[in-house]
């Protein structure tokens, strides 16, 4: 007999990259469902990638996942929209260059090279201090981050049993190449866990029920390698499609249609009306994870 059998299902929750217009969105759409009585903060494992990392740790901490928005206001003045923009440019391109390459790993491993020789506006210290409502903070029993290791190009995925520094490894999940500089742990550098994957949910504990929150949209028909989405959504799209074979799985896309195409996710300009639409599109969704949580 099954977990679920019993009457007790395993549940996990994957939060997924997508810049600072993804932060907003998950942001709005996370507290309009705990308003609607779907608190994904019940989760026995909540993972995240990116931007997805940022959310899903204040969620995992029993916090306000609104104070990530206090993050993003800190960002943006430190950062100038030419800098975010081209930071999200670099984004894209790293994507590609690692998903359509021969060795992808190779691939990472000359984006990590780069990103740690890159001049970039914020010092290693300034960027951490973006995060400094982490400090101190213990890991959420729950909570799991990626990341890449920029010297080998591996993906790194730490718990609470890895000795990480929680605001650390928080941090280096989030390192935009060549927009934030790469961040130290043990003499290593790391980078935005997203880069080939923005979701990562393979990451995810085996579970009953597992809720994946993309920032980005899943299943897409247009070609990646023409488009102004991210290459990972490929990878992406593959992942939660196996992992629907064994898993009841609920995924959560954003309906931007609102904002102009392409969306800029890097954009601090409408963070605003995208923490709106997730906190609309709520409504819509909560329904179909609250059968498939309880």
């Amino acid at each position: 007999m099954t977990s679920q059998e019993k009457g007790s299902p395993t549940r996990a929750v994957v939060l997924g990259g997508g810049g600072t217009v993804g932060v907003a969105w998950q942001t709005g759409l996370l507290t309009a469902l705990r308003e609607a009585g779907v608190d994904l903060a019940a989760a026995s494992s909540i993972v995240g990638t990116s931007a997805g990392s940022l959310v899903g740790v204040l969620l995992a901490s029993g916090r306000d996942v609104t104070d990530a928005l206090a993050v993003l206001a800190a960002a943006g003045q430190k950062l100038d929209f030419d800098s975010l923009g081209a930071g999200s440019q670099h984004f894209l391109d790293a994507s590609r260059q690692a998903v359509f390459a021969a060795d992808p790993q190779q691939a990472l491993r000359a984006i990590g090279s780069a990103a740690q020789e890159a001049s970039t506006a914020l010092t290693e210290v300034e960027y951490l201090g973006l995060l400094e409502t982490l400090d101190g903070v213990a890991w959420p029993a729950g909570f799991r981050c990626t990341a890449i290791d920029a010297g080998t190009g591996e993906l790194v995925v730490w718990g609470p049993e890895s000795g990480v520094p929680l605001l650390h490894a928080v941090a280096a999940s989030c390192v935009v190449p060549m927009l934030f500089p790469t961040v130290t742990i043990d003499g290593n550098r790391y980078m935005d866990g997203g880069i080939v994957n923005h979701l990562n949910a393979a990451a995810a504990p085996p579970s009953d029920v597992l809720v994946v929150v993309s920032c980005l949209p899943l299943e897409a028909q247009d070609d990646a390698a023409d488009s102004d989405r991210s290459a990972s959504t490929i990878r992406a799209d593959a992942e939660v499609a196996q992992l629907r074979e064994n898993t009841r799985l609920v995924a959560v896309d954003p309906d931007f249609g609102d904002l102009e195409a392409p969306v800029k996710m890097m954009d601090p300009e409408i963070a605003g009306r995208a923490f709106h639409i997730g906190r609309r599109q709520a409504a819509c969704e909560a329904a179909a994870i609250r059968d498939a949580w309880e």
